[in-house]
């Protein structure tokens, strides 16, 4: 299955179902209403304080509470906790529309799909206005490939007085899953105007929204998308390679070259050499003919030795590659010079150099003239010699 969208959600699919038995005594069994602060508790990820103040009395916690506290160890990766108190919760108040909910969605997560729907029904049954479970009940239709099903579902929850800000995204994801590109991004702008900006959902949307506008070329929009990402996470490095992309793309080197300062004082400082770009990073795409470049820099900077600064992937119409051109850079010996750029290309098992030679204090688009000429035979290449 083709899956485009990015959930960065916690995902209830993907918890362990962790089965407990616990007997309560008549007197545990007194529902106690409860306290109009815990939801909020919730909604504001106070998971610990909520286990600390709802776990530690069980016997005076409500079902609803106990629920929450559910799914509080959930969020805190507890799942063996989590599932002890939906148990506790179910045995407190078969009837509470929380403590169904939550139970169903642990025996989804546990590949019982069967149970999870029928529970999360009954909560739903119980708690007809209650977007969250019509969501719930989606994702694991979802999770099954069901899309009618799921979106049938996510469609009631944004419909609701009350309606779910993860229905809206989700809705996007059935038919990016569907490979519906334009409607998954014209529904993911829509959740991006209902879902609170300091949330992890608005910044998955965002995401989504960069991924498609970029791949889609919209260059503009998708620079857009990885600005705000980058305003949330100043450290989120993938985003800031996608706006030296984008920014070059546009024709925008100076936004281009602050980006990019970011991405070399992160590897200076080391922020960089567990990522996928350790070494070097994409700095623009574009097209020669009917051939597509892709282009990296290096990090790396020598005084005193030849290293390759800048490689350009060029794939043909198939998206095979079809030759790699290096721009080598030699540092100059005498002091104040800037260097020389040397062009040098492979195809295959042929190596490649040319008769050119290019100042070190080139523009990035002038370098970039030079692989189009490599690429359209304009400049004569002749047998390598090291």
């Amino acid at each position: 299955m083709k899956k485009i969208a990015c959930i960065l959600l916690i995902s209830l699919f993907a918890l362990p179902f962790c089965p407990y038995s616990i007997t309560l005594s008549s007197h545990e069994n007194q529902v106690v209403k409860p306290k109009d602060d815990i939801k909020k508790m919730f909604e504001k990820g106070l998971y610990t304080e909520i286990i600390e103040e709802y776990g530690n009395t069980p016997r005076t916690s409500s079902a609803e509470e106990l629920s929450y506290v559910a799914e509080s160890y959930i969020r805190l990766n507890d799942f063996p906790n989590a599932s002890r108190y939906a148990d506790m919760a179910i045995q407190k108040d078969a009837r509470s529309a929380r403590a169904l909910y939550v139970k169903g969605s642990i025996s989804s997560a546990n590949g019982n799909h069967t149970q999870g729907i029928a529970d999360i029904q009954k909560a739903i049954n119980l708690a007809p206005k209650q977007a969250e479970y019509y969501t719930g009940l989606g994702d694991i239709y979802f999770a099954q490939d069901d899309y009618t099903k799921a979106l049938a579902n996510y469609r009631k929850a944004v419909n609701l007085p009350d309606p779910s800000e993860k229905a809206f995204y989700m809705i996007g994801a059935v038919y990016a899953n569907q490979d519906n590109v334009k409607q998954a991004l014209d529904t993911f702008y829509v959740a991006k105007s209902k879902i609170e900006k300091d949330k992890e959902l608005y910044v998955t949307v965002l995401n989504n929204i960069g991924k498609i506008e970029f791949d889609n070329q919209n260059y503009r929009d998708a620079s857009e998308a990885y600005r705000e990402l980058t305003e949330y996470f100043p450290d989120d490095y993938y985003s800031i390679e996608k706006l030296v992309e984008c920014y070059n793309a546009l024709g925008y080197y100076s936004r281009a070259d602050v980006s990019k300062a970011k991405l070399y004082n992160a590897y200076r400082q080391g922020e960089l050499w567990n990522t996928s770009i350790a070494d070097m990073f994409c700095i623009d795409h574009f097209a020669v003919g009917n051939k597509d470049v892709s282009a990296y820099e290096r990090f790396e900077v020598s005084p005193c030795r030849t290293i390759t600064k800048y490689i350009f992937y060029v794939a043909d119409k198939d998206g095979r590659i079809d030759s790699t051109i290096t721009l080598e850079f030699t540092p100059a010996e005498e002091e104040g010079k800037t260097g020389r750029f040397d062009p040098v290309m492979q195809k295959g098992t042929d190596k490649y150099g040319f008769n050119v030679v290019y100042d070190g204090n080139l523009a990035y688009t002038t370098l970039q003239s030079v692989v189009k000429d490599i690429i359209d035979g304009k400049v004569d290449p002749k047998p390598y010699v090291k």
